[in-house]
């Protein structure tokens, strides 16, 4: 009974420890909820014991990452929706935790029935806290690698003369391209410098200004690299609708997506990554005969090997800096005028004198 009680207490207490040394997992939660988590250890003794030294660490590491895969389905699956949402959030730092302290506690009772209490409970600590840091920080390496910051950079085509740049809203933040980002356009649109700073034509001859810059990050990763995806909204786009825009492999990668009708994407920038991808969602509103660029939303996705575990990074509306106009091929003004949509403008335009 002795030997049950001693797994219990000390797999309790290396599950504090270990969530202490990660500096992300909740100590309260890892307080009250690793007294349940014990029992599963302490059920274990006879097994630690009878595994040894050797094989005994690996048994607990696998008992502690089955219990947070089960913990995590039950709150999926009864949990409240912002249990499951924290959950997604930690589950990377609950597997190190749980999986540490399951292998110090099961270290320390096989030493136990072969050296003095000292060395068996030091052998459990200082197991503990290098499980807890090394698998960590490969955890914190991938996340870095597979799903760090995405930047996006919105470039639009607005009516405006030959001459001339487009002209804000008031307060609007000026998007500015980088030189990387530009020698970037350079590759495969036309950018030259124009009235409103650098501006990109396309095939067709329409030009094209950064409106705005966000940086989608995921709460349990906010560093690492960044990848930065240059998304190209065309004029002629008519009606409301999403679009699956992957992104780069290389966490740090630069790419572009030009938007088309039917929810069609050109990607251009090499290998996409298999992990990450965004839901682009044009809303749109109608005013007399014409259609109104109401708001972009974009949500980023992150997919498992093993299913959709985590939560993904949704925006508010991404309101435009300025009114935005599409062409309605169902008004009566797109009737009489085929040769060329409407475009849309960055606002009021001074008329030529």
């Amino acid at each position: 009974m002795n030997a049950y009680a001693r797994t219990y207490w000390f797999t309790w207490a290396f599950l504090v420890v270990a969530a202490a040394l990660t500096g992300v997992a909740s100590l309260k939660d890892a307080f009250f909820g690793g007294l349940f988590a014990a029992l599963l250890s302490a059920l274990l003794t006879k097994v630690y014991e009878r595994s040894g030294p050797r094989y005994a660490p690996l048994i607990g590491a696998t008992a502690g990452t089955l219990w947070v895969v089960l913990m995590f389905f039950r709150i999926r699956w009864l949990g409240y929706a912002e249990a499951f949402e924290m959950a997604q959030w930690t589950l990377g730092a609950d597997i190190s935790v749980h999986a540490a302290g399951f292998a110090g506690a099961a270290l320390m009772t096989a030493l136990l029935s072969r050296h003095d209490f000292a060395k068996a409970l030091g052998g459990g600590l200082l197991l503990a806290a290098a499980m807890t840091v090394v698998p960590y920080g490969v955890i914190a390496w991938i996340d870095g690698r597979v799903a760090g910051p995405v930047e996006l950079v919105l470039l639009v085509s607005p009516e405006v003369a030959p001459d001339e740049g487009p002209i804000r809203r008031a307060g609007a933040v000026q998007a500015v391209l980088s030189p990387a980002e530009v020698a970037f356009l350079k590759e495969r649109m036309l950018v030259v410098d124009g009235p409103g700073g650098s501006e990109a034509l396309d095939d067709q001859g329409r030009r094209y200004w950064p409106l705005w810059r966000r940086r989608l990050v995921y709460p349990g990763n906010p560093g690492g690299p960044v990848r930065t995806l240059l998304l190209i909204l065309p004029p002629d786009l008519s009606t409301g609708e999403t679009w699956n825009v992957p992104v780069h492999q290389d966490p740090k990668g630069l790419a572009m997506a030009t938007l088309g009708p039917k929810k069609s994407v050109k990607f251009s920038g090499g290998p996409v990554s298999q992990a990450v991808r965004l839901d682009v969602t044009l809303a749109v509103g109608k005013k007399s005969d014409e259609l109104i660029y109401r708001n972009l939303h974009v949500e980023a996705f992150r997919q498992s090997p093993v299913g959709d575990l985590y939560a993904n990074v949704r925006t508010q509306g991404l309101s435009a800096a300025f009114p935005l106009v599409l062409a309605d091929p169902k008004s009566p003004a797109m009737a009489d005028d085929k040769a060329k949509p409407r475009r849309p403008n960055f606002g009021s335009v001074p008329a030529a004198k």
